[in-house]
């Protein structure tokens, strides 16, 4: 079964606009069959597990948070998704951080050294960013939306073929099986193996 997912929302309970129902929602409006959502950590709301627990959604809901990391190169921002005893860590938007390639490669160096990276996202705000995916980052791209207001809910995702299951999904990603894609006027969807 293809399966489109988004594993980069913010809602109310950090900095986004929408609440989690009105961006799952909005996510199923849009022909989604997984999202997750990945609030920051040092902006939480109280009682966000519960208020993600609580979406009413047809959709597979990923519980996240957009960990706030130091390194040498300054704060960067990883995605850590929870899946049934699965973790999947997401070194997040490179573009943001106003730094070279070989900078970039160096700081995702030192953040794998804390958790587990598992992919390195190719967007900004769910815009295509081609100077991060290249082979010189050693890790499965993915793209994402970032998304804090409805406007920037389904600019870029994943597609995969895959059961309709947690496990099953985080699984692919780990192993790079999805492909990228994009909203029209974008990149070229690009094919990870």
């Amino acid at each position: 079964m293809l399966l489109r997912g988004q594993l980069h929302i913010h809602t109310t309970y950090s900095d986004g606009r929408l609440t989690p129902q009105q961006a799952a929602d909005r996510y199923a409006e849009l022909g989604f069959d997984f999202i997750a959502f990945t609030d920051h950590d040092h902006l939480l709301k109280p009682s966000y597990r519960k208020a993600i627990e609580d979406v009413k959604s047809g959709m597979v809901v990923f519980f996240g948070i957009e960990l706030t990391v130091g390194t040498s190169m300054g704060y960067v921002h990883v995605s850590r998704i929870e899946s049934l005893g699965y973790t999947l860590h997401t070194f997040n938007h490179p573009g943001d951080y106003d730094i070279t390639l070989k900078q970039t490669i160096a700081c995702i160096d030192h953040v794998a050294q804390i958790y587990d990276i598992d992919a390195v996202e190719v967007t900004h705000h769910g815009f295509y960013t081609p100077e991060f995916d290249t082979d010189e980052i050693p890790y499965p791209k993915i793209a994402s939306d970032d998304s804090h207001t409805i406007l920037g809910c389904g600019r870029a995702w994943i597609e995969m073929e895959a059961k309709r299951d947690r496990n099953t999904i985080v699984t692919a990603i780990k192993a790079g099986e999805y492909t990228n894609c994009y909203a029209k006027g974008q990149a070229k969807a690009i094919v990870l193996a």
